[in-house]
């Protein structure tokens, strides 16, 4: 196993393991999914680190799509900012606003890496992703989000498999898997 995937596995046993200590600890299983962007974000950052010859245009549209998502991590946003600006930014459409651009800089990904890569793979691989991204924004479906990277990670384990950006897809449909886990667990 190359060391990207060495650096995926460790996340998520790490979240896993985790969430394992919360249950021997209170009797109650907890993923903490507030915390996946800003693993994904570290992951990221040290997968620029170690390929830093092989970044092309497509890895930074990832990038800042990734940095906007820190930027919308309620977490993060908790850490930043007082309780009355939290209350002030509640009142716009801002945080809504930057998730919505950070889904449309992951659908430009996606065309972006397909033509710098001279992949092969079909039109209808972005059309899905574009589709469960956008419905998986909604309320009554969010539970199908973690379908839209899990696509792309297949196609990319299939067309791209000397890629090790590709790696950060298959975390990223991970991740969106424990939250929708953990969304449906505590109703």
């Amino acid at each position: 196993m190359i060391r990207e995937g060495k650096l995926i596995s460790v996340a998520i046993l790490t979240v896993l393991l985790y969430a394992l200590g919360i249950f021997l600890d209170a009797s109650f299983f907890l993923i903490p999914f507030p915390l996946f962007d800003l693993i994904f974000f570290a992951v990221f950052v040290q997968f620029l680190f170690w390929n830093r010859n092989a970044i092309k245009g497509y890895i930074w549209v990832y990038f800042f799509a990734a940095l906007l998502q820190v930027f919308c991590n309620t977490l993060f946003l908790g850490t930043v900012l007082s309780s009355p600006h939290l209350n002030q930014l509640d009142d716009f459409l801002i945080v809504d606003l930057l998730k919505l651009v950070s889904k449309l800089l992951l659908i430009a990904t996606l065309i972006f890496w397909r033509f710098q890569r001279n992949l092969k793979f079909s039109f209808l691989i972005i059309l899905a992703f574009s589709l469960f991204v956008m419905i998986g924004m909604t309320e009554d479906f969010f539970w199908i989000s973690p379908l839209a990277p899990a696509i792309v990670a297949f196609q990319l384990w299939r067309s791209d498999q000397r890629n090790p950006f590709r790696y950060l897809w298959i975390l990223q449909s991970i991740f969106d898997l424990f939250t929708i886990v953990m969304l449906q667990y505590a109703r």
